[in-house]
């Protein structure tokens, strides 16, 4: 085949291509956080120089006296071992004034894709094994996806990282069972597993041919040398006659078709080609578009042979638009060189590494000269340090043992020497450091980076794709029963991102998504980023704001958090409070308090009052602190649908009369139902005559009083006794978190204090607060409490008072969009008006059929617009009628998700209408 590689190995002629480099660049960086490939390239030019820059450790400083120029230098170059795995080679390079030269990250996430590797294989003519795909989304049950012909299996997701993490081999369907649940959210490749001898083979794709260098054969997951099957152990360089049959042509000459794929596509540079063997015939496994560890070896035979070594091909195929002519070699006999990963053993922390150099058997010192690889001797090897010191976890690469000898048998999976595993376990030993001893609980730093890095990603996706899902999601009992009802685990599992997948698919995400844009059901939470981060910050830190004994910051963060609050609704400086798990126990709370200070003990005679619109919690708190349905009394709603004052002030009037202790009112400052808001300066007054406590139920509403549209709420909400705010609703922030604030907050320790409620126990008698400190055990029914004030503080600091108010109006802003959109609807029919971020509404045809039934209607929509999972709209009802809701506090949602929900509406509505016709 025309352009197929030539000879034994192929190169351009070192001298050659060294002149040429010479003209084009004067300066050349390698890198990476290990110079071994560096290092390997020899002859090595004066203008080639190493930085310590890789995706896995800090950006370096810049040199002493290093002046960048203010843009790239073209003729300034830097290269990376592994550009797709971060950012830090391309940001050095910009910071710094270089040209990187690396594939564009598109071009290396294609070519790497495990996945698309099949069809790209399947273009360039090479065999590849037997696989199916099991997607990302509806999958079947394991079983369908086992293939039972196969002798084992390998699983694959798309990307794969540089020790293995990313390739499973299978042996049952209980192990691919556990597989898809580990690795949920994301297609796998299932491929038929064969036991061959794994190769890889080296090229470099240029401007107008694909060079193919060295053949090598690859060790992956020796027991001996990796805890993980799909750990990279090292390589060993393998001349033709060393591989049975035509193998070595074949290598090559996939590697070849394969690259000029790559090349077609625009893809320049260094890449390696994973292959298996299987009856005389080579499968492509992978490609890895980049530089790899082997080849520094490939450095090495290229020296030997004359040729210019891959690091300098590499930045021709940039350089030049055209390679210089290629030079076909017969392998060196004696070029047999190799290396092998060190893995930890354990976790282990380390305190020393051996420094990276040329070492013998017998000595602990590395001895003096040059690295190369060329220069080692029998019972000698180079070592390269990859780790640092500090935590290491199992199976991470420790370093790089190389030596100019055959380390194993050229065979599927071969034991190492004796030799190389004597290496092995002396650089183990050598590498200073002791496993961790840990307390029970207690996991090793390692493990909780590595898991904590996992978490923080799940919590990233999860934040920012709030609509990838669908809104409404309510599996069966029984599905999540057989997923989630196991028995109490006696011994546990020392794979904790594992298991974060594990209830992250199997539980968490198993819900409606409250925060989906084109959800308008609810007063949902929609949370924010830096209130995650502070919930597990309080967590980790055991952050308890009850007595000042135990937790004086966090309490003190808790007043200031208060005051921010107070500030931010306009109420006075005088106002306090406490905040609780949500409005339901702020709404206790502030009842017990008023019972306390309005009953004198004779709660039997107390009567309260609320309208038919107030929220259920009222209810449920009359009947906590002692009061009888028959004391609650619950006033029909005017045509507002706001509680009246004139018909409440009737109602105090009767009580009184017939010997009652009128104490409390409830007021609402947006009802759930309709966004309903009661008169609060006139039954302020009213309370004021009457001598009662007014509470203002603003869980969802309060809010506003955030904004200039809600400003002339703020002398009412002052002169309330006490105000229930939940800044899990329209304040953004994850559950829970309510708050309650009283006109006179010394009322809360006359209700709470432990020292009222003390028993003939001295145990928290060191916990009193003898001083000015704050106790905020006794201002409310919960002692040991977490702090719930750290996400507000963290979100207001993050993002400003401003950004929240400028979101509440937008909210506002959203329901009178969709107000207006009804109201020019021919269809649909405004039945309460936007008030705050709430309206209701109905689907009515254009012609109403004699027979139409309003009510089963807007649930028979509802239940179909959910279903669809493009929306959630439900229903609630009004003066009787059942309604359609729209509410639109998400900060996510936009103008097109509401007109996308009503134009939902209305489609389900003619489809109603339509099949309600033909069965009649």
């Amino acid at each position: 085949m025309t352009g197929a590689p030539l000879g034994d190995i192929e190169g351009v002629e070192a001298g050659a291509g060294l002149r040429l480099l010479g003209q084009l660049v004067d300066e050349a960086v390698w890198l990476d956080h290990c110079p071994f490939v560096y290092a390997s390239c020899q002859p090595s030019p004066g203008w080639l120089r190493h930085e310590q820059v890789s995706a896995f450790q800090p950006l370096p400083t810049p040199p002493p006296g290093h002046l960048p120029p203010a843009v790239a230098d073209q003729r300034r170059v830097c290269v990376s071992f592994a550009p797709e795995h971060g950012d830090n080679a391309r940001t050095w390079a910009g910071t710094h004034g270089y040209r990187l030269l690396a594939p564009a990250p598109e071009l290396t996430a294609w070519a790497a894709d495990k996945i698309a590797a099949v069809g790209l294989f399947a273009r360039a003519g090479v065999a590849s094994p037997e696989s199916v795909v099991v997607p990302a989304r509806d999958r079947m049950a394991a079983s369908a996806y086992w293939h039972p012909e196969w002798p084992r299996t390998v699983a694959q997701r798309r990307e794969n990282n540089l020790i293995g993490h990313g390739t499973r081999v299978l042996d049952s369907v209980a192990d691919l069972r556990d597989c898809l649940a580990e690795w949920p959210d994301q297609p796998i490749k299932l491929s038929r597993f064969h036991p061959g001898i794994s190769l890889t083979v080296t090229a470099c794709a240029g401007g107008d041919r694909t060079v193919v260098s060295a053949v090598s054969h690859q060790l992956v997951g020796l027991p001996e040398l990796a805890a993980a099957w799909g750990s990279h152990c090292g390589n060993q360089l393998v001349a033709p006659d060393e591989l049975p049959g035509d193998l070595y042509r074949q290598a090559r000459l996939a590697a070849w078709r394969v690259g000029e794929l790559l090349r077609a596509r625009g893809f320049r540079g260094m890449f390696g080609l994973d292959l298996v063997a299987d009856s005389g015939r080579l499968l492509a496994i992978e490609v890895n578009p980049r530089f790899q560890t082997v080849v520094s070896l490939v450095q090495a035979v290229e020296s030997d042979c004359g040729l210019l070594p891959a690091l300098g091909l590499h930045m021709l195929a940039f350089l030049a638009p055209a390679l210089p002519p290629t030079s076909g070699r017969t392998y060196p006999a004696g070029s047999r060189y190799s290396q092998l990963v060190v893995h930890a053993p354990a976790d282990l922390t380390l305190s020393e590494v051996p420094p990276s150099g040329h070492y013998r058997a017998d000595g602990r010192d590395p001895l003096p000269g040059p690295d190369r690889l060329t220069d080692v001797t029998a019972g000698e090897a180079v070592w390269w340090a990859i780790a640092g010191p500090g935590p290491i976890w199992a199976g991470e690469e420790i370093g790089l043992l190389q030596f100019s000898r055959p380390v194993a048998a050229r065979e599927p999976r071969p034991r190492p020497s004796a030799e190389a595993l004597s290496w092995i376990r002396s650089f183990q030993l050598r590498c200073r450091g002791a496993t961790s001893s840990l307390p029970p609980l207690r996991m090793g730093e390692a493990d909780m980076r590595r898991a904590g890095r996992h978490a923080i990603e799940l919590i990233i996706k999860r934040v920012s794709t709030t609509g990838d899902r669908p809104a409404w999601h309510v599996p069966a009992p029984e599905v999540l029963r057989a997923v989630l009802d196991e028995p109490l685990p006696e011994h546990g599992v020392d794979d904790l991102p594992a298991l974060l997948d594990q209830v992250t698919e199997q539980a968490l995400a198993e819900a409606t998504r409250l925060d989906h844009p084109r959800s308008f059901a609810f007063v949902p939470a929609t949370g924010n980023f830096p209130a995650v981060l502070a919930d597990a910050l309080a967590a980790a830190y055991l952050s308890v704001p009850g007595a000042w004994f135990v937790g004086a910051g966090p309490t003190q963060l808790e007043l200031t958090t208060l005051n921010w609050l107070k500030a931010l609704l306009g109420l006075p400086a005088g106002h306090g409070g406490l905040f609780v798990s949500g409005g339901s126990v702020a709404t206790l709370t502030a009842l017990a308090v008023a019972r306390d200070q309005h009953l004198d003990g004779h709660r039997e005679r107390g009567r309260l009052y609320c309208s038919t619109q107030a929220h259920p919690s009222v209810a449920r708190a009359a009947h906590l602190i002692g009061l009888t349905r028959d004391q609650l009394h619950v006033l029909p709603a005017d045509e507002q649908l706001r509680l009246d004052p004139a018909a409440l002030a009737e109602q105090i009037s009767r009580d009184r009369d017939r010997g009652h202790r009128p104490f409390a009112v409830i007021a609402t400052l947006g009802t759930t139902g309709t966004g309903a808001i009661d008169p609060l300066a006139e039954l302020a007054d009213l309370c004021e005559r009457e001598g009662l406590w007014l509470h203002v139920d603003g869980a969802f509403g309060a809010a506003v009083a955030a904004t200039s549209r809600g400003r002339h709420l703020r002398a009412a909400l002052g002169r309330a006794d006490s105000l229930t705010v939940d800044p899990h609703k329209w304040l953004f922030q994850p559950y829970e978190i309510g708050c309650v604030l009283l006109r006179r907050p010394e009322l809360l320790p006359a209700t709470f204090s432990l020292a009222r409620h003390a028993l003939d126990n001295a145990y928290l008698d060191p916990a009193h607060a003898p001083g000015t400190e704050t106790n905020l055990s006794d201002h409310g029914p919960q002692q040991s409490r977490g702090l719930r004030a750290l996400k507000l503080w963290l979100s207001l600091k993050t993002f400003g008072a401003a950004a929240f108010r400028d979101t509440i109006e937008r909210g506002i802003d959203l329901a009178e969009h969709a107000g207006t959109l009804i109201r020019a609807h021919p269809e649909l029919r405004l039945v309460t008006p936007p008030s705050l971020c709430v309206l209701t509404f109905a689907y009515r045809p254009r012609r109403v059929p004699a027979d139409w039934d309003g009510d089963r209607a807007q649930q028979r929509i509802s239940r179909a617009v959910c279903a669809g999972g493009d929306g959630l709209v439900l229903t609630t009802r009004v003066r009787g009628a059942v309604v359609l809701r729209l509410c639109t506090i998400n900060p996510a949602s936009t103008r097109e998700d509401v007109e996308a929900v009503l134009d939902l509406v209305v489609s389900h509505g003619r489809e109603l209408q339509t099949s309600e016709a033909v069965r009649h």
